[in-house]
Order: C-alpha cells, then structure tokens, then sequence
C-alpha cells in the first residue's frame, strides 16, 4: 500500500466512511515490455492508465494518474534505468504524480501553462465541482454525484488537502519529433481535439499506439472547454492511415486494430 499524505485531520462529509485501500494502483503486464498501471480506486472517469514501456538505455513513462498517493514510490522496484516521462495532456486525471519525475518530463508546448500553473479550485469530490462544469459532464453521459475515490489511501489521508503539484516540462515536442528508448523510438503525433496540446506516441516498428484521451475504448469527450471537436476530426481521420497492432489508450483496456478502426469510424461518423 501507497500511504497518502500524513495531515492528521478526519476526511469531510462528502467522502462519508470510506474503507483504506490495500492497494492503491493496480498493474498488468503487456506484450512488448508494457506495465499498465491504474487507479481502481478512482472514478470511472477521471480513473486513466498510466503506462511504462521497456527500452535498452532508458525507460518511457507515460502519464501520471491523479496524485492521491506516490506513483514513483510504487514504480521503484520495477525502475532500473533513466524514465522519460511523457505527458499525453495536461488534464488532471493524467498530470497528478508529473512533478515526481520533473528531471525528464515531456508534453507538447500547448499545455506546459498548465503543467507549471495547475488549477488551484479541483477537489476529491463532485460536491466542490461547479453547477457548469458538473452540467457539462452530465452532458456527456457521467455521474457527477459523490466522491471521486472510493477508498481512503491511508488512515491518515484527508482528502482536502490534495492538490496538483505544479512541474516545468524539460523538453516541449512537436508533431514528428521522437522519443529514443535506445533500442526502441516512438514518434509524437499532435492530436488536438480533447485538448490542445494532446499526443499520441506511435512506434512503428511495432505498430503500437500509445493514445492518451484521444482514442480509448470508451466515450470520447471534446465537450471540454479545451476541446475542439473539428480538430478532433481531423486527428482521427490521420489516425485513421494507421495500421496499429495494438493501442493503449488513456482510460480502460487495450485493444487491437479491429476495434481501433471502429471507434475513429464511430467518431467520425458522429461529426
């Protein structure tokens, strides 16, 4: 078990008698050298992957989850070379642990405000969540009562004190630059239509995508006030030239072409 920050203070009303998790992060080896790595604790909407992937001189981390306990702390074991840690975008469900790997940290020039200013008003619970924001949520389909934890991290956690921690990217990347694993290169493909500043990255050699928010196997949202649903359009009909053996997204589990190529139908056909 990941330990929560120590406040001593009793969690609020709106997170009732919540139980402590044994463990806050769960984990699934993939093929190629992927550890898929989530939050089961989190709600189902702001619960996103985090992936490490596998290279000769160096490791690549992609995401951060929420935050509520120490991503790096669980990773160590599994860590053994230098990590490039990658952000797909600069939502909050994905940049929560970014500052514990602030040597090596990655993300495209559109968000990095973001990532160095991160809102100062999120909170654990819907409750604290404004009339507007919550409406547009429910808009797109997502329960926006109640805690976004299910489980406590530890008996000492309070969930009032959970904030993003603000972080300065080291590299800033653009469509077509690349990630160097040593062995293995994953290039940067700048798909806005979730948001500005979202990438893919898309090794080729192998045919896999890495696709942060902007395809899972899920609902996808460019209902945000960052989204850009015309944009959005135009990257999935790019993603769409692909041909992907297998895809990561941000939220829920992998999936492989076939399904790929329903869901960029899916979106495309829904504009």
């Amino acid at each position: 078990m990941q330990p929560g920050t120590p406040s001593g203070s009793i969690p609020g009303p709106a997170f009732g008698r919540l139980p402590t998790a044994d463990n806050w992060f769960a984990i699934e080896w993939l093929p190629l050298g992927v550890l898929r790595i989530w939050e089961p604790h989190v709600s189902r909407l702001l619960r996103a992957n985090m992936f490490l992937v596998r290279g000769r001189d160096r490791d690549l981390l992609v995401d951060a989850g929420m935050g509520v306990c120490s991503l790096r702390r669980f990773l160590d074991p599994f860590l053994d070379k230098p990590v490039v840690h990658v952000l797909s975008h600069a939502h909050v469900d994905h940049i929560g642990s970014a500052h514990e790997f602030a040597g090596d940290l990655v993300m495209h020039a559109a968000e990095a405000d973001v990532m160095r200013n991160p809102p100062d008003d999120l909170e654990l619970s819907f409750d604290g969540y404004s009339a507007e924001k919550k409406d547009r949520l429910r808009q797109s389909g997502f329960d926006v009562s109640g805690a976004l934890i299910a489980a406590l991290p530890g008996p000492a956690f309070d969930p009032a004190s959970w904030r993003i921690v603000a972080a300065d990217p080291t590299r800033l990347v653009a469509d077509g630059d690349k990630i160097d694993l040593g062995d293995r290169c994953f290039e940067v493909l700048h798909t806005p239509g979730h948001s500005p500043g979202s990438i893919c990255l898309w090794e080729a050699d192998t045919g896999m995508l890495i696709g942060g928010d902007t395809i899972y196997d899920g609902l996808l949202i460019d209902t945000l006030p960052d989204s850009d649903p015309a944009a959005y359009a135009v990257s999935m009909r790019r993603l769409k030239q692909l041909e992907v053996s297998t895809v990561h997204g941000g939220h829920r589990e992998s999936f492989g072409l076939e399904k790929y190529r329903f869901l960029v139908d899916q979106y495309l056909s829904s504009k």
